[in-house]
């Protein structure tokens, strides 16, 4: 009923887990961390093909130091517009807002009039992500391009706003916004389409799936429509790039017959983003390649994806989770059917396996399948696995527990409850079992007023088997007793547990008749160890016999001893759990260290000489685990 209650317990609790993890996954609540993962791959993979005809005019430390303080004058940017034209450049994308008038704005209004391949941005005020909605709003538009500047540029021009992940960095852009009912392309998605000979207004966008140019050209868009950067490579490593400064003085030379410092025909057919770059640029923002990577970066970045067909795709949330339950799959049926080292082996094999197929498919393919959560929620199955085994071993542990006190009441239902009074004979004996069962016996037995049987017995091997095997040699021993002498009665023993024998067990035995009116003592042993007869005067014999194997082998003869003792005498019995036993260095006590400690318990009770002998085992093996039975009777006249 327990074991029925702990299972109907674990499914419930597996259920609740399961439907937990499955939302959590499908929420994506932690996907802070995925995104560390996702910069763990990009940095892994190596340099990304580019297109060769994009180029980055950078505005950096050397062109600030040259021409003054940021925002530069309007005058520049006409004259770099006149200097790129003149060089041949294909499309120029200005990564720099114009929302306010200046002094010197005619020039650069006359320069993107006269060119029809000249891409200005403008700022929208983004309206937070609303769940359901597929795209995102915009309420205003703060930055907006000043009027002369949007007259010239003849509706090439789009938003250029950043939007950051939870953790800051850049991975993904808007390519579009919803504003007035309208969608608004971002800068570079605008340019590019126009460049493909596609215009914005006129392609099918399917919000938060993709944007459909023809049947072969297509940007796929992730949740509320937004597009993954694939950054080919590092800052400054993956694209041309130009100092804005010394494309402005090339031209220059060039006007004046001399020397540039750059070949402007190097950009011809080119297109060239205009960014800054300068040290403290507002425009740069953390990416999984670089601390601050800048703006015009990410808008080359997008560009090349898009010219080149290569994007990066995150598998979608029904496919996480088909993955997901999969992997619990296989971790739930690894933990429940091995051992618990190959088990967590094998758990941490499928865990480098997976990363090493998530970490390929992206670099080879640009997906982005989820580790995190999934290894997590791996970790998370397998300890419930792990734990419900080990609840459910427990449970069996105690079930076995209880039926061991069991079997140990029975087995010590065997042994003497009470010890007979003969002849003022002193009787003690105490069994220490290794388990909780065991396999020593021994028995009391009043023969008549004078005589008293008494035997102590070693079954093979330990446990349960042993301890029902020792019931069994109890119980035919206590049929034979009173029949006998001590020879007779291990001979029809040993031919009772040999004819009924199926046990493949045997028991080595002693048995000893004391006769208090003759002060007289027969013995015969079943291949036992031999009993230690302590005299008065502190000698020490050693009892045994010539003829006597174990038990419950094979049939055979056995010899019996026969000896006048002193009163006074003290007779001890023992299994070799006394002998054998071991200390810390595996050393045995051994039958000689029994000997000397018995010659030091002449005169003591039989309750002293049987602590005595407990306590010296003890103290010698100290932490040492018991291996074997410890049994130990002693006899005083």
């Amino acid at each position: 009923m327990k074991s029925k209650k702990t299972r109907i317990a674990f499914l419930s609790a597996g259920v609740l887990a399961a439907i937990l993890f499955l939302f959590l996954s499908y929420a994506r609540v932690f996907d802070e961390f995925e995104y560390s993962t996702l910069d763990f791959r990009f940095k892994l993979r190596p340099q990304q093909p580019v297109d060769e005809d994009i180029v980055i005019i950078h505005i950096g430390d050397d062109t600030i130091e040259k021409l003054g303080e940021w925002p530069l004058p309007r005058k520049y940017h006409g004259l770099l517009i006149k200097a790129l034209e003149a060089a041949g450049v294909k499309t120029i994308i200005f990564d720099v807002f114009f929302s306010e008038e200046t002094e010197d704005d005619q020039g650069f209004v006359d320069a993107v009039k006269a060119s029809d391949n000249v891409y200005l941005a403008y700022v929208f005020e983004l309206n937070p992500p609303v769940r359901g909605k597929k795209y995102i709003t915009a309420s205003r538009v703060i930055a907006p391009l000043i009027n002369v500047l949007k007259s010239a540029c003849k509706g090439r021009r789009g938003f250029v706003n950043v939007v950051p992940d939870r953790d800051g960095k850049v991975r993904r852009i808007l390519p579009f916004v919803e504003y007035k009912g309208k969608f608004h392309p971002q800068i570079t998605i605008q340019a590019v389409l126009n460049n493909l000979d596609f215009l914005f207004d006129k392609v099918e966008i399917i919000p938060a799936k993709k944007i459909v140019m023809n049947k072969d050209l297509r940007i796929p868009l992730e949740d509320f429509s937004s597009l993954l950067v694939n950054y080919p490579g590092p800052w400054g490593k993956a694209f041309r790039h130009y100092s804005y400064v010394d494309v402005l003085q090339s031209h220059l030379s060039s006007l004046m017959g001399q020397e540039p410092v750059i070949d402007l025909n190097e950009l011809k057919d080119t297109v060239c983003f205009v960014g800054f770059t300068a040290t403290a640029s507002p425009d740069a923002h953390p990416s999984p390649l670089a601390v601050l990577y800048p703006g015009v970066g990410v808008h080359a970045s997008v560009y090349n994806s898009v010219v080149q067909q290569k994007f990066l795709c995150r598998v979608n949330r029904w496919w996480n989770l088909l993955i997901l339950v999969v992997l619990w799959l296989i971790t739930g049926f690894i933990t429940a059917r091995s051992r618990k080292l190959l088990a967590f082996l094998s758990i941490v094999l499928i865990f480098l396996a997976y990363i090493a197929i998530a970490v390929a498919v992206f670099i080879f393919c640009g997906l982005w399948i989820d580790i995190f959560y999934p290894m997590v929620t791996v970790v998370g199955i397998y300890g419930i696995f792990t734990c419900k085994k080990y609840l459910v071993e427990t449970e069996k542990r105690e079930l076995i527990e209880k039926e061991l006190d069991i079997a140990k009441n029975i087995q010590e239902s065997f042994l003497p409850k009470e010890i007979p009074q003969v002849g003022g004979l002193d009787l003690n004996a105490r069994m220490l079992t290794a388990r909780q069962v065991g396999g020593d016996l021994y028995d009391i037995v009043q023969l008549d007023e004078t005589r008293m049987g008494v035997m102590l017995g070693d079954v093979s091997g330990k446990g349960v088997p042993a301890a029902l095997f020792m019931a069994q040699v109890v119980s035919v021993f206590t049929s034979f007793v009173q029949e006998a002498s001590p020879a007779d009665v291990l001979r029809k023993v040993n031919d009772r547990l040999v004819s009924e024998g199926s046990s493949n067990l045997f028991v080595t035995l002693t048995y000893i008749v004391l006769d208090t009116r003759k002060n007289t003592c027969s013995f015969a042993s079943g291949g036992h160890l031999p009993t230690l007869l302590i005299e008065p005067d502190g000698n020490v014999k050693l009892l045994d016999v010539e003829e006597g194997m174990p038990l419950g082998l094979i049939e055979g003869d056995f010899s019996e001893g026969e000896l006048e003792y002193k009163p006074g005498s003290i007779f001890v019995l023992y299994t070799d759990g006394v002998t054998e036993a071991m200390n810390m260095r595996h050393e045995l006590f051994e039958e000689e260290r029994l000997v000397e400690l018995a010659k030091t318990l002449k005169g003591r009770s039989a309750k002293e000489v049987v602590d005595a002998i407990h306590k010296s085992v003890a103290d010698y093996a100290g932490k040492a685990e018991q291996h074997d039975d410890i049994t130990v009777l002693a006899v005083r006249t």
